[in-house]
């Protein structure tokens, strides 16, 4: 009876929720038949900082959220089991809505306008343009109606990414042996309390279309060899470094889902070049080579590259002083990422089942991804996310705990600061992660003692009332 009450009371709410629907979609097109497009504007106000379209957008998709919650809990798709999972995904994405409502400055979005513009006009990439032509081919169909439709079309992209990178972060980490609970945890504190998310997010970048590719590729190998080679050859041309992702498959030795990477790559490649031709490649081969010279004092961008170049434009020396130590620390960086994969694969550090090569692989190179461009911002700091938690379910002493709490607080907690030469130790926060997994391949060979505690106490807890 208790449960027949749940059910009625939830169709009630639904019920309700669509109702209120069909009059609001109602009375907005009485408003529009009244007095057209114009009449929106006699019964709304906007904010100092607000935007229409960004505004609506952010209600609608909370109100839309909200529908999709009821309809879940009346189809029993919400239940005890998976209540922790979808109350995390409500928390992160109702909390990002909000943040994104007033937004107006997209650092990014500026770039992405100009290389879809260049591309259309067949013009060279402007210089702030440096992803792959790719991208830029994506985003041309929108250049014919204007600027606002970059924003619009990006900010919602970016908001469906956030929502999509909450469920497949969590699916990678059940991979690694967290259950769902943990893993709903994880994710859920991960992506609230978090620099590199929020920038990633007000920034308009890829990185969590990239990431949400990677981890599609690790999800649906080996079950399908194709679509996860796809994935990652789509990432490659958003973005070139996952390249070096390629490597863990080849150590599984999986020569067919790198022959399906191989024809993927250069089919895209191909479509790319029978659309606009040889130009776009030569034009973003030619930006990109434009990273390895000085380019300003940028405190906030924490590379090698810039570190170098600061020292020697704040002490007057010639260029030529700084290009040793950045290629000697790129080639240590390297090494070292090596070190840590050969020996997390050997002993199975950080995944003991199948597809253990694979898995073990991936942490320490995302890592490399974070550090090895010539340019890094505080939001590339999300590509770190699959290696702080792949470390966190081997962490066992207070004093591994303490160098992770300071990492963790650097790295994602920390606002934004400009001050050489304090704001490079987002610098050095890679490489502690670096160390730590390096550590953690010398003494550990499975999850820590409180990492299984923990996953058992949160799988014992009483089931949550759904």
């Amino acid at each position: 009876m208790e449960q027949q009450g749940k059910q009625r009371a939830v169709g009630i709410a639904l019920t309700a929720w669509i109702v209120l629907s069909v009059l609001v979609a109602a009375s907005l097109f009485a408003v529009y038949r009244w007095k057209g497009p114009q009449g929106f504007d006699i019964i709304m106000t906007t904010g100092p900082f607000s935007k229409f379209w960004l505004t609506f957008l952010s209600v609608l998709m909370t109100w839309l959220l909200g529908g999709l919650a009821l309809a879940l809990l009346w189809t029993k798709r919400i239940h005890a089991g998976n209540l922790l999972t979808w109350a995390g995904f409500y928390i992160v994405s109702i909390l990002f809505l909000n943040l994104m409502r007033e937004r107006l400055q997209y650092g990014d979005l500026t770039s992405y306008i100009l290389g879809a513009n260049n591309l259309a006009n067949g013009e060279p990439f402007d210089r702030l343009y440096i992803y792959p032509p790719f991208f830029a081919m994506i985003l041309k169909p929108l250049v014919p109606f204007g600027e606002d439709a970059f924003l619009h079309v990006m900010w919602a992209a970016n908001l469906f990414g956030l929502m999509a990178f909450y469920f497949l972060l969590h699916r990678v980490l059940e991979q690694y042996g967290y259950s769902p609970r943990m893993a709903a945890l994880a994710v859920t504190v991960f992506m609230v309390a978090n620099v590199a998310m929020i920038r990633t997010m007000y920034y308009m970048q890829v990185n969590l279309h990239v990431l949400n590719l990677i981890f599609l590729s690790i999800l649906l190998h080996p079950r399908s060899r194709m679509l996860s080679a796809l994935a990652l050859a789509l990432a490659v041309h958003l973005k070139a470094s996952p390249l070096v992702l390629a490597l863990p498959f080849l150590l599984e030795r999986d020569w067919r889902w790198m022959a399906w990477l191989t024809f993927f790559g250069f089919f895209i490649f191909g479509v790319t070049l029978m659309a606009d031709g040889w130009q776009p490649y030569q034009s973003y081969l030619y930006n990109l080579g434009l990273l390895n010279v000085p380019h300003g004092l940028n405190f906030r961008e924490t590379s090698f590259d810039s570190f170098f170049w600061a020292i020697v434009q704040l002490l007057k020396l010639d260029y030529n002083f700084a290009r040793i130590p950045i290629y000697i620390s790129k080639v240590l960086l390297g090494l070292g990422t090596l070190a840590v994969l050969a020996q997390s694969v050997r002993k199975r550090t950080f995944h003991q089942g199948e597809r253990a090569n694979l898995l073990n692989a991936i942490p320490p190179l995302l890592v490399l991804m974070n550090m090895y461009s010539p340019l890094v911002w505080e939001h590339h700091g999300v590509f770190l996310a699959l290696a702080v938690f792949a470390l966190m379910r081997v962490l066992s002493t207070p004093a591994e705990w303490t160098w992770f709490g300071v990492f963790y607080f650097i790295q994602f907690l920390i606002p934004t600061f400009d001050f050489f030469p304090w704001s490079y130790v987002r610098m050095l926060t890679p490489l502690l992660l670096l160390w730590m997994l390096w550590r953690a391949t010398t003494r550990s060979t499975g999850e820590s003692d409180w990492f299984r505690r923990a996953n058992q106490w949160l799988n014992e807890l009483p089931a949550l009332p759904a």
